[in-house]
């Protein structure tokens, strides 16, 4: 959903993040227990960017345009983000966790439009990628 952003929708914005954690969280509960079997955890959770500056924060962000909101599933053990071998030779280690956009507010026409995704097809096969990652790296 895409619509002109002013201030008067801040809130309408944060409803949809929360209801999008949740509905994330709910989904990514269903691979616990396959995670489990490698003594390994899955926090979920909100981060956002603004891509005017860069800045990175677990706490929201200003509404503006750069704006951007994803939840985030990191599989953890002792409260550590996994990492794992790279086979590509891009990195020495990839970490385990996968991120997908929930809102953003973008410049579109010399104008503030923000967009709000509720798509969850992508999260079954991050999840079984991230799975298969944990287990191949054992």
């Amino acid at each position: 959903m895409k619509f002109a952003y002013d201030k008067s929708k801040a809130q309408h914005i944060i409803n949809h993040e929360d209801i999008m954690l949740k509905t994330y969280s709910k989904i990514i509960s269903t691979y616990t227990s396959l995670f489990e079997q490698y003594d390994c955890s899955l926090k979920v959770r909100l981060f956002w960017i603004d891509f005017s500056t860069e800045r990175r924060s677990n706490r929201r962000l200003p509404f503006r345009i750069g704006y951007a909101c994803y939840v985030c599933c990191e599989v953890q053990r002792d409260g550590k983000e996994v990492q794992v071998k790279s086979a590509d030779g891009e990195a020495d280690y990839y970490s385990l966790s996968a991120t997908w956009m929930v809102s953003s507010i973008e410049r579109s026409f010399l104008k503030a439009k923000a967009s709000l995704y509720s798509d969850t097809d992508d999260i079954e096969n991050d999840m079984k990628e991230l799975f298969r990652l944990l287990s191949n790296d054992q």
